[in-house]
């Protein structure tokens, strides 16, 4: 339910960009200076005008303060530079970058809600503005230890029932209940064509559970309005199995997961790490695999075998991305196993490192739908590794400490699903870039300017490179190019082995439900569901 200067549109059938919060914007000849018009009148939830200057204060008092962000925000810094947001008068604000800035207005759509802080709330808590006394006296009233803990706490706009938003709901019991519940936000800002005000739903409320099946049986039962998130293929045929008796109707949505090992080419064991950062190696695993017998497995036979380098649907992606080394040739394997240096086992058949130790390492993943169970999935991939000598073993762990290992480069292979489309706003799934999961020791150098992480080798470096200059290009022909550079690269080295791909996400519509789209692409950078545009929905009346 985010809302940003500007905002997804499916309405035509494709991905676009629309003016949101912001109702126009202009950019000069060089293509480094956004000016955004905001729209007059417009006010946050308890009724106080939203202006420039609630931007300019996330930006002066919270992107620049050190102590709330050690480091600024990467995908408003170009060329090393952070951006310069300025008020040109309550309802202007400009953006300047240190370089042109290509992909500014897609990552608005992706990111830019969390610009939208109300600055007459959000001042009581930061030290430039609060009493210094009354202000340490509510850090410690909430048992937190410094000023800027509790300021995120009450930031969270889905958490704290007191903040005001410019959502169309505003939370007003937190899913710290088990229940999340947000009321129409009386001050919306957003008119039908018949000028009434949305949304047209008063309540909004989401039941909370650590259990996927509670929620698949929710959905079959009737007691969903609309959700596709851990609906799951693996649950497609029962879901329409269930339709009239749960009084809804599956819909086809577009995305879906595609189950994925990432080779750690920052992987801490040094001689581990040599392993995986040898080409013949990822190649031999790609070989190994079964694709067409998983297919069959796990998909029905309705997936696309392949590794991971985006999907059709993305701009960057180029016809045979995906399909080098997907046949499943043992030989070829094994072949190039003993080309990388494997080619001694021990007693039990198990290929030795050049150290003399056995190569083993851990698929790690966390529970989750991925047409069946990831585990499953993973477990597979592991046996047909088994079976050129290579001893892998797949490992599930609770959510929370997978993400924790995996951003901290604490897995040898972690073991998950990728994006597929718009990963230039997400580059870490193709860039060692913020966050990594297939070189997570390297991605903190590039964003960091180099003071933090570890350097990387130099055929990832040329990927940092290659984003940094798509980044900076205004050009969108010259932009392209660079990102089909690093799509490329993945599609020749393999740092991501993939299985199958799934293009069908199970969308549950109850029946009364109105105003919703036959058909939209659920991926974590449109926003889920809030590309559907859920603020319009109504419900008809018996």
């Amino acid at each position: 339910m985010r809302e940003g200067l500007v905002r997804w549109d499916y309405r035509k059938g494709k991905i676009e960009t629309i003016a949101n919060v912001a109702e126009s914007w202009d950019v000069n000849e060089e293509g480094n200076i956004y000016t955004f018009h905001l729209r007059k009148g417009m006010r946050w939830s308890d009724g106080e005008p939203f202006t420039a200057d609630d931007i300019v204060f996330w930006y002066e008092d919270v992107a620049s303060n050190e102590e709330l962000n050690p480091q600024f925000p990467s995908w408003l810094t170009v060329g090393g530079e952070p951006v310069k947001i300025e008020k040109v008068d309550d309802y202007t604000v400009t953006f300047t970058f240190a370089k042109p800035y290509g992909i500014l207005i897609e990552f608005m759509c992706f990111m830019g809600d969390s610009l939208m802080i109300p600055k007459h709330y959000m001042k009581q808590f930061h030290p430039k503005y609060a009493d210094a006394a009354e202000l340490d006296k509510m850090v410690k009233d909430a048992k937190f230890d410094n000023w800027f803990q509790l300021f995120n706490n009450k930031n969270q706009v889905w958490t704290n029932t007191e903040r005001p938003t410019i959502f169309p709901w505003k939370v007003v019991t937190s899913p710290e209940t088990g229940r999340l519940v947000a009321e129409r936000n009386p001050y919306y800002w957003k008119v039908d064509t018949a000028g009434k005000q949305l949304p047209y739903f008063d309540k909004f409320s989401s039941q909370l559970t650590q259990e996927l099946q509670a929620a698949l049986m929710k959905a079959i039962a009737g007691e969903t309005d609309y959700q596709y998130r851990h609906m799951g293929f693996a649950n497609y045929t029962l879901l329409k199995e269930n339709e009239e008796k749960g009084d809804y109707t599956v819909r086809d949505w577009i995305g879906g997961p595609f189950p994925c090992v990432y080779v750690n080419q920052s992987v801490k064991d040094p001689e581990l790490r040599k392993v995986f950062q040898t080409k013949e190696f990822r190649h031999a695993l790609s070989y190994a695999l079964n694709r067409e017998e998983m297919n069959e497995l796990f998909w029905h036979g309705l997936a696309t075998p392949g590794n991971p380098v985006a999907s059709p649907r993305d701009p960057f992606w180029m016809e045979g991305f995906g399909e080098t080394a997907i046949e499943y040739n043992v030989d070829k394997a094994n072949e190039l196993l003993d080309q990388a240096g494997l080619d001694k086992k021990d007693s039990e058949g198990f290929r030795l490192r050049p150290d003399g130790k056995r190569l083993q390492f851990t698929l790690e993943c966390y529970p989750s739908e991925m047409g069946t169970p990831a585990i499953d999935i993973f477990e597979q991939m592991a046996n047909y590794w088994k079976a050129v000598g290579v001893d892998a073993t797949a490992k599930e762990v609770e959510r929370s400490l997978w993400s924790q290992r995996a951003h901290g480069n604490e897995i040898d292979m972690p073991s998950y699903d990728i994006a597929k489309i718009l990963w230039i706003l997400d580059p870490g799934w193709f860039v060692p870039y913020g966050w990594c999961y297939w070189a997570p020791g390297f991605a903190p150098w590039a964003t960091s300017g180099g003071k933090s992480g570890e350097e990387p080798p130099a055929e990832l470096k040329q990927i940092i490179d290659w984003y940094e200059a798509l980044k900076s290009e205004p050009d969108p022909q010259k932009r392209l190019e660079l990102g089909q550079n690093i799509l490329k690269q993945h599609n020749e080295q393999i740092y991501i082995i993939g299985a199958c791909s799934i293009d069908i996400l199970p969308m549950v519509v109850k029946n009364s439900m109105v105003n919703v789209m036959e058909k939209a692409v659920g991926e974590y950078r449109t926003l889920h569901e809030s590309i559907s545009w859920p603020f319009q929905f109504w419900r008809r009346q018996a």
